[in-house]
């Protein structure tokens, strides 16, 4: 059983530094949008030089339709054209704007799920399980293979994490209970498709037992 429980203090170290690794993600963005609003505050000339382009174009196309109303000879004069150039130099600065914001919004909020992940299954799967097994608790470990089929935000979390597949540690903490020389063969098969390593040395220990 010892090689089981380092190996789980093993995963949970591993998840633990995920952990700290998106804190400190997180820590460097929120500095560098601290940075570029303080940027934003101190050096606002861009922005104002795009406020006087729109404003500029607005009175301009406004004086052509006037001059073109007023003398028949401009009117030719391409009006569309000059309408088309008005709305791409208006709204791509805005587009490009929001899709910036919203892509590092995305990253951040990326991380910050990652980072609930790792802590949900150190907390509710791994955390209990080696408190289970230390207490030879069957009870207990039934219960955990239950909220791995029936707790969908731990199920996301373990799959999220790459910590295996649900269902399938489900099924080996369940034959891990129910371990008998009958279960021999589908208790080793169960361990060779099995990405979980400390319920792979569980079942592998289960198998010595038998």
């Amino acid at each position: 059983m010892k090689t089981v429980l380092e190996e789980i203090e093993k995963r949970i170290k591993r998840l633990e530094a995920e952990i700290e690794l998106a804190e400190l993600s997180l820590k460097r963005m929120e500095k560098s949008v601290k940075g570029e609003q303080l940027l934003k505050k101190t050096s606002s000339y861009p922005f104002y030089y795009l406020l006087f382009m729109i404003v500029w174009m607005i009175v301009g196309l406004l004086f052509l339709i006037g001059l073109k109303n007023r003398l028949p000879l401009i009117t030719n004069f391409p009006m569309v054209k000059y309408g088309l150039l008005f709305i791409l130099v208006f709204f791509i600065p805005i587009v490009y704007f929001i899709w910036t914001n919203r892509e590092t919004e995305g990253i951040t909020t990326g991380i910050e799920v990652r980072e609930k992940w790792a802590r949900t299954v150190i907390k509710r799967f791994y955390i209990p399980l080696k408190e289970a097994l230390e207490k030879e608790d069957e009870a207990k470990i039934a219960e955990l293979a239950d909220s791995l089929l029936e707790n969908m935000e731990l199920a996301r979390a373990v799959e999220g994490t790459h910590e295996g597949d649900p269902k399938m540690m489900s099924y080996a903490l369940y034959l891990y209970i129910q371990r008998s020389p009958e279960l021999k063969n589908e208790i080793r098969e169960t361990s060779e498709r099995l990405a979980n390593k400390p319920l792979k040395k569980l079942l592998l220990l289960a198998m010595k037992d038998l």
